[in-house]
């Protein structure tokens, strides 16, 4: 059966804690719907929508609008402030987190391995390709794991969640670990996974442990400049998905949406990895 309770939940619940436990930055747009503070744009001058709204007027609609020019401005501003107001950033992490079944019956295809219930996910050969496309290109400047709780009921979500122990009940497992599989099955959180269609028993790691070394073992950048960090990694992630050729296409005409702000740097690159969010379901997060 499917866990009984929906995948941005436990991303949400997931991040607010590692924000706590780790120094972990979440880029604009990565951790919530609406940071630009508005869902949609529009601009009308239909009288009946303004009198209905509580705005009448004979002439002149009564705000005069903002040109998306001035919102760019002030945006590429904030972001720079924001950014610069960051400890030196030293890594990129993406994270697919994944929604586990929990298998109870015998019958089920990996049953023979744990002889008891169970978790299990696919691996979804155009994501996993995509993953270890990264790994291999820039694999130096970036750690790429899948995320899945030992979880499977809501209230259960929500009590490991008020008790801050969500990372304590998730799976980790880096992606070039599970290359070559179709799915990933463990018992609980802590311990080892069997990674399948050819059976594969894959150690658990310490995920807070992991991200504490990457201070120490991954190379910051040459000039130590956080907005250079940011659009150097943007960049890069472009680049790779526009070579994927299953992700090249819809990415490319997400991205024809935003080219009118390529002249804001920063703003360009948060907006082509909210793209790159949405269209993989692929969380990017930055170790500082």
């Amino acid at each position: 059966m499917r866990a009984k309770f929906e995948e941005k939940s436990y991303e949400g619940y997931f991040n607010s804690e590692l924000d706590r436990r780790s120094e972990i930055y979440f880029p604009l747009g990565q951790v919530q719907e609406g940071n630009f503070g508005f869902d949609a744009t529009a601009f009308s001058r239909n009288r009946r929508m303004w009198r209905r709204l509580g705005f009448p007027f004979w002439f002149f609609p009564p705000f005069r609008g903002v040109e998306l020019r001035e919102i760019a401005d002030e945006m590429e501003h904030y972001l720079g402030i924001e950014i610069d107001d960051v400890p030196s950033m030293k890594s990129n992490l993406l994270f697919q987190y994944k929604k586990p079944e929990y298998i109870t019956m015998s019958t089920g295809s990996e049953w023979k391995y744990w002889n008891e219930p169970y978790y299990r996910y696919n691996i979804y050969q155009e994501q996993q390709n995509l993953l270890m496309h990264i790994h291999n290109t820039i694999g130096s400047k970036v750690f790429v794991v899948y995320a899945s709780p030992a979880i499977h009921e809501v209230n259960e979500l929500v009590r490991i969640h008020r008790n801050r122990q969500i990372i304590e009940y998730s799976n980790f497992k880096k992606a070039s670990e599970l290359n070559g599989h179709h799915r990933n099955t463990y018992i609980n959180a802590g311990t080892f996974s069997i990674a399948c269609s050819e059976k594969e028993k894959i150690e658990n790691f310490d995920l807070i442990s992991e991200l504490n070394k990457l201070s120490e073992t991954i190379r910051k950048t040459e000039n130590d400049n956080n907005r250079i960090f940011i659009k150097d990694f943007s960049r890069s992630i472009v680049s790779l998905v526009n070579e994927d050729k299953h992700f090249a296409e819809p990415f490319k005409m997400l991205n024809e949406t935003i080219s009118k702000y390529e002249k804001f740097e920063l703003l360009y690159s948060f907006l082509s990895m909210i793209n790159f969010r949405q269209l993989t379901g692929i969380q990017w997060l930055i170790k500082v």
